[in-house]
C-alpha cells in the first residue's frame, strides 16, 4: 500500500521549486509514494503535474492573503488524510502549519529553497514574510534544506540541527544524453547565427539575478567580437527593463530573449558557455542543468552553489557585480577550447555523483519513513 503524502505550494509561478516537486514526486511515485499537490494557482505548474499523472487540488477562489485559506486547507486535510504535509515557499507554509492542527496524526515539513532576505528586496515584505515564517515554526516538525547556505540559514534562526535534512535537488541527467538534434539547427529555429559564440542563461528575470550585469558585459564584448550572442531563456518582471536597455545600447540584435521554455535541454545544447551572474541562489538549479548538459559555467559563488562550483575545476568563479569580470571570464572560455571541454566534463562527473533524482527521491523518501515512524 502506497505512503500518501500532500504537498502544498503556490505554484503561480514555475521556477525551481516548482520544477524541483514535479521531478521529485515523479520519481516517488514509483517508489511507493501516492503523491497530491495543493496549488493556489491554476497555472503551468497546475498542468505539468496533470500532465504526469500527479493528482492536483486547487484552492484559488482566495484572495492573496485570505485567512479562509486555512479553513479550506484543513478541510482539504481532513477529507485526505495524507500520512505526511509537505509544503513549499511562505504562503503555503505559513497556512499549512495553521491549517494542520485540523490534522495531529501528519507530521508537517518544510523544503527551504531560498533565503527570504534576497527574495524579498523590499524591507516591509521581507519584514512580513520573515515574521509569517518564524511566527509558525513551532508547528512544523522537520525541514529539508536544499543547500550547505540555507541549512546554516535555519541553524542562525535557532532551528535544532537534528531537524534538518540537507538534501540537494536532483537533475534528470538523462534529459541530456539523449537529445540528438545538432545545435545549428537550434540556433537556426531561434534566429542565431550558425557560427555565434553563444553565451547563454536560464532565469527569472528578476534583480536578484544580476542580469543587468551581463548585459553589460555583452554590451562590452560584442564591440570586439560581434560573433557573440546572448540567448537569454525565462521571464520576469526584468525582461522589459532588459529589453530596453538592450535596444538603448544598440545590441539587441546579439540577445534573444526567448522567455519561459521547457525545453531547456534542448536549449542548453545551443549554447557555448553557461553564465549565471546571480547575487542570491537557494541551490544553482539551472546551473547544475548545464552541467549536465556539459556547458562550461561561469557563476558567481552564492547560496548554495558554493556547494558544488570550484574554480577552475567545475567552472569558473565570478564576484557580484562585476560586469568586467563576466567580459574577461567569457573571453577566456571563448579562446581556449580545451578549457571549456575539461570543465565541462568535470562538472558533468560532479552531477552524477551527487545531483541525480535517484539521489534526491531515495533520500527525501527516507526522511519520510523517518519521520513517520517516530510519530
Amino acid at each position: 500500500m502506497k505512503i500518501k503524502i500532500l504537498h502544498a505550494i503556490g505554484g503561480g509561478e514555475f521556477g525551481g521549486a516548482e520544477q524541483h516537486i514535479l521531478e521529485l514526486l515523479t520519481f516517488l511515485s514509483t517508489r511507493g509514494i501516492d503523491p497530491v499537490v495543493v496549488c493556489f494557482y491554476n497555472s503551468t505548474f497546475a498542468t505539468e503535474l496533470r500532465k504526469r499523472k500527479i493528482r492536483v487540488i486547487i484552492l484559488d477562489s482566495y484572495k492573496r492573503f485570505d485567512f479562509r485559506l486555512v479553513k479550506g486547507l484543513a478541510r482539504v486535510f481532513q477529507e485526505e488524510k495524507p500520512a505526511l504535509i509537505h509544503s513549499h515557499g511562505v504562503k503555503a507554509n505559513f497556512f499549512c502549519r495553521l491549517a494542520s492542527r485540523a490534522l495531529p496524526s501528519a507530521p508537517l515539513i518544510t523544503t527551504i529553497h531560498s533565503i527570504l532576505r534576497y527574495d524579498y528586496p523590499n524591507p516591509l515584505a521581507y519584514f512580513l514574510a520573515s515574521r509569517m515564517e518564524l511566527w509558525t515554526r513551532k508547528w512544523n516538525k522537520h525541514y529539508i534544506a536544499i543547500s550547505r547556505a540555507i541549512m546554516e540559514s535555519l541553524e542562525a534562526d535557532g532551528v535544532d540541527s537534528s531537524r534538518i535534512s540537507l538534501i540537494h535537488h536532483g537533475i534528470a541527467v538523462d534529459q541530456f544524453e539523449s537529445l540528438h538534434e545538432h545545435a545549428s539547427d537550434i540556433r537556426k529555429s531561434i534566429g542565431i547565427p550558425e557560427d555565434a559564440f553563444v553565451v547563454g542563461t536560464v532565469s527569472r528575470m528578476v534583480p536578484v539575478k544580476g542580469l543587468h550585469d551581463l548585459l553589460g558585459a555583452i554590451d562590452s564584448l560584442v564591440k570586439d567580437h560581434p560573433h557573440i550572442h546572448w540567448l537569454a531563456v525565462g521571464d520576469g518582471p526584468e525582461k522589459e527593463s532588459l529589453e530596453r536597455t538592450a535596444t538603448e545600447k544598440g545590441i539587441h540584435n546579439h540577445i534573444h530573449f526567448v522567455g519561459f521554455r521547457q525545453d531547456i535541454p534542448r536549449l542548453l545544447k545551443a549554447m557555448d558557455v553557461f553564465v549565471s551572474p546571480s547575487y542570491s541562489e537557494g541551490l544553482g538549479l539551472s546551473l547544475l542543468e548545464a552541467m549536465a548538459a556539459k556547458r562550461p559555467v561561469i557563476s558567481t559563488l552564492v547560496g548554495g552553489i558554493q556547494d558544488f562550483l570550484r574554480d577552475y575545476q567545475t567552472g569558473i568563479v565570478i564576484p557580484v557585480h562585476e560586469p568586467e569580470e563576466i567580459k574577461q571570464n567569457i573571453m577566456i572560455l571563448m579562446e581556449n577550447k580545451s578549457l571549456r571541454t575539461s570543465l565541462s566534463e568535470a562538472a558533468y562527473q560532479t552531477v552524477l555523483g551527487e545531483y541525480t533524482l535517484d539521489h534526491m527521491a531515495d533520500r527525501t523518501k527516507k526522511v519520510y519513513l523517518e519521520l513517520l515512524n517516530h510519530r
